[in-house]
């Protein structure tokens, strides 16, 4: 018995064009920002969360944050999370801002990935990795649960 597995919706040429536009535009404009704006370790957190949040925006991508039941602290935390690949790196930088290697505080993160409109999650082999891919797809949405902080 075969299962025939649904296809990933997709978007338009021409849909595909104007993200891979918006994401070249967003990549060079980046880049320049990050070479000539005064470095500061403010600034540069927040270069990279901006960064990161238009980087989604320009491939199509949604982005949804489940906040923990108890908060996290604000300073002296280290976040672990259990995703893979580059989209799940850009999402928890959105989602988790002000994070440092070095906290006391163990706060870990789960990414889930799903479309828009279908139930469940996808499994990791459906999850897209390629740009072309990732652009092609219609209504990606990242999940990022944000779990209590373990001391």
């Amino acid at each position: 018995m075969t299962v025939a597995l649904q296809s990933p919706p997709r978007v338009s040429p021409a849909i595909r064009r104007r993200r891979r536009l918006r994401l070249a535009r967003t990549l060079v404009g980046h880049s320049v920002r990050s070479r000539l704006l005064p470095a500061g370790e403010r600034r540069r957190q927040r270069l990279q969360v901006c960064g990161a949040a238009d980087t989604l925006t320009a491939l199509g991508v949604r982005v949804q944050v489940f906040q923990p039941s108890t908060p996290w602290p604000r300073a002296g935390r280290y976040v672990i999370s259990d995703h893979v690949g580059r989209l799940g790196d850009l999402a928890v930088s959105t989602a988790v801002r002000g994070a440092t290697d070095d906290g006391d505080v163990v706060c870990p993160v789960s990414v889930r990935y799903r479309v828009e409109g279908r139930p469940g999650h996808l499994s990791a082999a459906e999850v897209p990795q390629r740009t072309a891919a990732i652009i092609a797809m219609r209504g990606l949405v990242v999940e990022v649960h944000c779990l209590p902080a373990a001391p």
